[in-house]
């Protein structure tokens, strides 16, 4: 693999950037992880929305992550050489759920303490009990979208776009949800809202600042971004399905901005 992901204007994705042996399937995903890592990230620097210094935490992101992947698929190969078995030594790591960026200096998790000298472990096995900003953002089924005329049930990964930051608020009402987003004011073409009511919230279509309302009928969400029905918690998901921030409220999404954004 490269020493490192970018040079000035030059940057390698994917094969140009790490060859490795096939076991373990990794290759194709990684690529791909690489250029959706870089792609907003560019996006916003063209349009001058962000400053260049964002493009450098490409290379601080991906290359954690593709050096613990390259030591996983030679141990593959290895194990598959000495036994002839090809699924030897396989282990859920493989299913590349677990992949997080927790260490990125443009992160950040206001409910977890930062620790100096915290090692790196960027392939990860997926924990659903444990959820960090910087982890890959879970999806959740069978949410009732409100909607003026017909409200539908849908997902949080159909509310997700690779061309905008989503801030998701959970809350137990909209009036706790409502200060929040009134204090946040981005362009909709980068940054979109929504708010993540429980199961027991009201179930009708009220005006709202956030562009999609949704209730948890099932409490899918919820369980999966460890959130209790009493509790307000706000999450910015990336472009990339990257958990970008976790946080108590409107100044932690400004901080999380701060370091994406140039003054909007």
């Amino acid at each position: 693999m490269v020493n490192k992901f970018s040079e000035g204007r030059v940057f390698v994705a994917g094969d140009a950037a790490h060859v490795h042996s096939p076991t373990g399937g990794q290759g194709l995903n990684s690529g791909v992880q690489d250029a959706f890592n870089l792609g907003w990230k560019i996006a916003l620097v063209e349009k001058g929305l962000a400053d260049k210094s964002l493009l450098e935490t490409f290379n601080e992101e991906r290359l954690p992550v593709i050096s613990e992947m390259l030591e996983l698929t030679t141990s593959l190969l290895n194990a598959a050489m000495a036994t002839g078995d090809v699924t030897v030594g396989r282990s859920p790591k493989i299913f590349m759920l677990g992949i997080n960026c927790r260490f990125s200096s443009i992160v950040l998790d206001e409910f977890m303490l930062p620790v100096d000298g915290k090692p790196i472990n960027a392939y990860g096995v997926l924990d659903e009990g444990h959820l960090e900003a910087g982890d890959r953002a879970p999806d959740a089924p069978e949410l009732l979208h409100f909607q003026p005329e017909k409200s539908d049930v849908t997902t949080l990964f159909s509310i997700y776009r690779p061309w905008y930051h989503t801030i998701v608020v959970f809350a137990p009402n909209l009036t706790d949800a409502f200060p929040i987003l009134a204090a946040l004011e981005y362009d909709k073409n980068v940054v979109r809202s929504a708010v993540v009511l429980p199961s027991a919230a009201p179930a009708a279509h009220v005006a709202s600042p956030a562009d999609v309302v949704l209730l948890d009928q099932e409490g899918h969400a919820y369980a999966a971004y460890l959130v209790e029905a009493t509790q307000t918690k706000v999450f910015v998901i990336r472009p990339d399905g990257v958990i970008g921030a976790i946080v108590h409220g409107a100044e932690g999404v400004k901080r999380y901005f701060s370091k994406i954004f140039v003054d909007m």
